[in-house]
């Protein structure tokens, strides 16, 4: 009877090396291509609401307010008045958004949560000082953020549900909002009372949570990945501005 030759502890090392080799090869591409996906998904998701923004902005002829006075019982928020037109909870679901981000129920069904996208309430529909746009506002709509991928305020104030349903611009607009520093224009000095000692302040951040890009949605229901910087500086000259969030395309209005 022959006997087969077994493996020696050298040949199986060489095997688990190689092996360990492959797979720290191939982990980051799958992992790349998994965030690939998600920023897909979120891409569609995105241009659907783009298009629902346009279509409740036709038909009312004014744009959604970003949520109802915090009196109103249930409240009651942009994704409640989008949701007709989409008849689809999940979209209004960032992929890959933290679990903190989803917080916020839907009027019509309260077990249901959304979180991850925001509004650009300060030009589109702000409640805390009372205006909507409408289409004659929205000089610009191809280069007029709706909707994106947000942060929120929350990982700067410490407060898990605050602001996970808008996004704001890089100054604060005429209209304005939240706290700006002296002088300076942005969200929240930070250190102050009102705000943490982070990068935002109290500015609720569009998400790099996709290949590092935001997915965003535009005024005319287009959608696309881009870097926050692109979001933050219309003409690219090193400053930031306004001019993809006001309706305007004009990076000197606020």
């Amino acid at each position: 009877m022959r006997l087969r030759a077994a493996f020696t502890l050298i040949e199986l090392l060489v095997v688990i090396a190689i092996i360990a080799i492959l797979a720290a090869i191939l982990f980051p591409v799958f992992a790349q291509a998994r965030a690939k996906a998600r920023q897909a998904s979120s891409v569609s998701n995105l241009k659907q609401l783009g298009m629902a923004v346009s279509m409740y902005a036709q038909d009312w002829e004014a744009y959604p307010f970003h949520s109802s006075p915090s009196s109103q019982s249930p409240r009651t928020r942009w994704p409640d008045y989008l949701f007709p037109y989409v008849k689809s909870e999940a979209i209004f679901r960032s992929p890959g958004a933290p679990a903190n981000a989803f917080l916020k129920p839907f009027a019509h069904n309260p077990a249901a949560l959304y979180g991850g996208y925001g509004y650009n309430y300060q030009y589109l529909g702000n409640t805390r000082h009372p205006f909507v746009a409408t289409d004659a506002d929205i000089e610009r709509p191809a280069e007029t953020i709706t909707l994106a991928d947000t942060e929120g305020s929350s990982f700067d104030k410490g407060v898990l549900n605050a602001g996970n349903y808008v996004i704001d611009p890089p100054l604060s607009s005429w209209r304005g909002s939240r706290p700006a520093t002296p002088g300076g224009g942005f969200y929240g000095a930070p250190g102050t009372a009102e705000c943490s000692s982070t990068l935002w302040g109290c500015r609720a951040v569009p998400a790099e949570r996709h290949s590092e890009m935001v997915t965003v949605a535009f005024a005319d229901g287009h959608a696309k990945a881009m870097k926050r910087k692109q979001m933050d500086d219309s003409n690219r000259d090193g400053v930031p501005d306004n001019g993809l969030w006001s309706g305007k395309a004009d990076p000197t209005q606020r």
